[in-house]
């Protein structure tokens, strides 16, 4: 490269030009130098603003999923921050089931339907592998079989496992394969986000079962009087809000303590077992279930009458007395069992007050003779 500069010289009649020629081939070269520098470091300063953004969006998903008290408000967090970290690609969350035969998914980013809603372990090359697959090209590649419809583009799965639990996968379509000098990549990105998403499902996992043994009775499963004194409250305060009958019984095997010692310890259990078995099948849903303590066991009843919750006591406790426990190779018929209610009215909504209703009218069900319920009354009251 060169710059020519044209002058023209007179001289009588004669007219030339003279024409001085420079070599820029150094300044030229410099000022591509000094232009590619600029065009890197332009290029840089925005990686570094994407990769700002997107470590604020693992920061803030990370702080969100600690705030989570449950698996579901979790997935409801992990869709919304994938959404914004990997805008313009389509994935997936799917969790392995309690069953720990199928995966369901429970969070969706993007556009359209990238997999099954449930599909098998055996579907996806990741969980196969215990390790990250990518496909790169959908027609050569070795594609998994959880997409509803193979997807055009590349895309990769991630395993979630800790300490060899699998907790599920997580779906990426349209993931680069390679990536620029300063990119961090698509790929490198994932892995990341998976490793936020399975320590925080694992950690709520955990939580979750350890409140679950908190509140349950390991024997018949029903709920304890911890989780009782929690959720009568709550359920009264609801009951009161809505101007809706609450029942509570409390009911209480007769002559237990004579049938472990005649049985054994072992037959009793079975026979609490069986009990809370017989209770769960003959309530609703919404009842509420709890071991009191020993042999006594008290039921929550939203939206029920005085009237609909005796009847459904006395199908208990009529139906106990044809259940036998199964002991030492013969059958044992089951005790009978007295039950008291009470019903939270709209002056007396105090959970203390309630128990004792009912515990009052427990007594009075034992003291008539045993094997019957009592409604908690008048005459109670004036005792």
């Amino acid at each position: 490269p060169v710059v020519i500069l044209l002058n023209p010289i007179h001289s009588g009649k004669d007219s030339m030009v003279m024409a001085v020629i420079r070599d820029i081939t150094e300044p030229k070269r410099t000022a591509e130098g000094v232009r590619k520098t600029n065009e890197e470091l332009m290029a840089l300063v925005t990686e570094l603003q994407r990769r700002d953004r997107e470590m604020q969006s693992l920061i803030s998903m990370d702080d969100l999923l600690q705030s989570c008290t449950s698996q579901e408000d979790a997935y409801k967090v992990i869709g919304f921050a994938a959404g914004e970290l990997f805008e313009g690609h389509t994935g997936c969350l799917a969790v392995l089931q309690a069953s720990g035969r199928y995966l369901e998914i429970v969070a969706r980013w993007g556009t359209g339907s990238l997999g099954d809603p449930i599909f098998s372990l055996d579907d996806c090359w990741a969980l196969r592998r215990g390790q990250l697959h990518e496909v790169v090209n959908a027609e050569t590649g070795l594609l998994c079989r959880h997409f509803v419809s193979h997807p055009n583009t590349r895309y990769l799965c991630v395993p979630l496992t800790v300490q060899g639990e699998i907790l599920g996968v997580f779906c990426l379509a349209g993931a680069p394969a390679h990536t620029s000098d300063h990119q961090i990549g698509q790929l490198q990105l994932a892995v990341t986000v998976c490793e936020s998403i399975k320590l925080s499902l694992s950690n709520l996992k955990l939580r979750e079962k350890l409140r679950a043994e908190a509140i349950h009775d390991p024997l018949t499963g029903l709920f304890n009087r911890r989780y009782l004194e929690e959720m009568l409250v709550r359920e009264l305060h609801r009951a009161r809000r809505r101007k809706s009958p609450l029942c509570l019984t409390m009911l209480d095997l007769d002559n237990f303590k004579r049938f472990n010692d005649t049985h054994g310890h072992d037959a009793g259990d079975a026979l609490l077992r069986e009990l809370g078995r017989l209770m769960r099948a003959k309530l609703r849903k919404s009842d509420i279930l709890c071991r009191y303590g020993g042999e006594e066991f008290v039921i929550v009843l939203p939206d029920s009458s005085l009237l609909d919750a005796e009847q459904r006591i006395e199908q208990i406790r009529a139906q106990l007395k044809e259940v036998q426990i199964q002991h030492g190779g013969e059958f044992l018929p089951a005790p009978t069992l007295s039950a008291g209610i009470a019903q939270a009215d709209e002056h007396d909504f105090d959970p203390g007050e309630l128990l004792r209703a009912a515990d009052k009218a427990l007594y009075s069900a034992k003291n008539a003779g045993r094997d019957r319920v009592i409604r908690y009354g008048a005459k109670e009251k004036d005792r």
